[in-house]
């Protein structure tokens, strides 16, 4: 602790800053005033016992009783946390606030006009998914509130959608809905979700597979209320998602960066360049639309482009995977 007279300079100061008198200062702290009195004049320490109070009651930190000195960042930080209190406090109650009034006004009006309530449901399930996203239920959460943020919109959402297909009298698009969404919302949140825990490692391939298996889902749900050939769309899934899933199981294994990128966009560029021909041939579809033909650019276009590509992608490619190996030779020489 500082000397005595710089403390009770200190006492003084912060007293008087609070528009205190010796004597108010004592009675809050259950002293005397002569004890307030030999404080600042340098006669005497407080008791240890007593700084808790005395930091309460002159609003200040022990440390800045301590050193007898006012800690400017450590006031800062309360500052600008009670400011971010209270507009986390008004983001949360304004946006409250205007969706009950909305909602009790959309309500009286229902009663009022159609004598029932039909189209309030909407209203409803609307605001509600409004008030998921803003000002959103994460302020009941301490933690894990991108979770909660993503459960919770994501089911508003679907709500939505169900009273909306209650309403029109149409359910056979309301699950083909709900799992696009959920296609999105999976491939957009679970990588950062699964960025923090012990499989981190994998959260792509998590996050592609997935979405693989959703995607299936979709196809056999709009199969089952608008019958298509289901057996060449399935399997163009497969071809369409190999590269994403197997480059992102790629990318979890420990070898050199380089070679990885390289491998990656080889395999890639090929299983896409083949994607028109795959899918004719899956559907039935002839047509003769991939001859390279460098003297006909009028009629082969697209597959002298795609041709091209193929090939500056794999230039590419073999740069990156010659660059890994070359890294590799070079830290096994070490």
């Amino acid at each position: 602790m500082t000397d005595k007279k710089t403390f009770g300079s200190f006492i003084k100061l912060k007293r008087t800053e609070k528009n205190y008198s010796q004597k108010d200062l004592a009675e809050l702290l259950f002293v005397t005033e002569g004890a307030v009195s030999k404080w600042e004049r340098g006669i005497s320490y407080p008791d240890i016992t007593l700084i808790t109070d005395i930091c309460r009651v002159l609003d200040i930190s022990e440390h800045e009783l301590i050193t007898a000195s006012t800690d400017m960042d450590s006031r800062k930080i309360k500052h600008e946390a009670r400011k971010f209190r209270v507009i986390r406090g008004a983001w949360f109650w304004v946006p409250t606030i205007s969706y009950a009034v909305a909602l009790l006004t959309c309500f009286i009006c229902n009663l009022a006009v159609n004598h029932t309530l039909s189209w309030f449901f909407i209203v409803l399930t609307a605001l509600i998914c409004a008030y998921t996203f803003v000002p959103t239920v994460t302020y009941f959460f301490e933690s894990k509130k991108l979770l909660s943020f993503s459960v919770s919109t994501y089911l508003s959402i679907c709500l939505l959608l169900f009273t909306c297909a209650v309403y029109t009298s149409g359910l056979s698009w309301l699950l083909t809905a709900c799992i696009g969404i959920l296609i999105g919302y999976e491939l957009l949140f679970v990588p950062i979700l699964l960025s923090k825990s012990k499989i981190s490692r994998y959260k792509f391939v998590i996050s592609f597979t997935a979405a693989f298996v959703l995607t299936l889902l979709l196809l056999i749900n709009v199969y089952l209320w608008h019958p298509f050939s289901l057996i060449p769309a399935i399997l163009t899934t497969c071809y369409a998602f190999a590269p994403a899933i197997l480059c992102t199981v790629v990318c979890t294994l420990r070898f050199d960066a380089f070679l990885k990128t390289g491998v990656c966009i080889a395999f890639s560029t090929v299983m896409y360049s083949f994607t028109n021909f795959v899918v004719d041939r899956l559907f039935g579809i002839n047509q003769n639309r991939y001859k390279v033909d460098f003297n006909n650019w009028e009629q082969c276009i697209n597959a002298n482009v795609t041709f091209i590509v193929l090939l500056s992608l794999l230039f590419v490619s073999v740069v990156f995977i010659s660059i890994g190996l070359f890294r590799i030779c070079k830290k096994k020489n070490r």
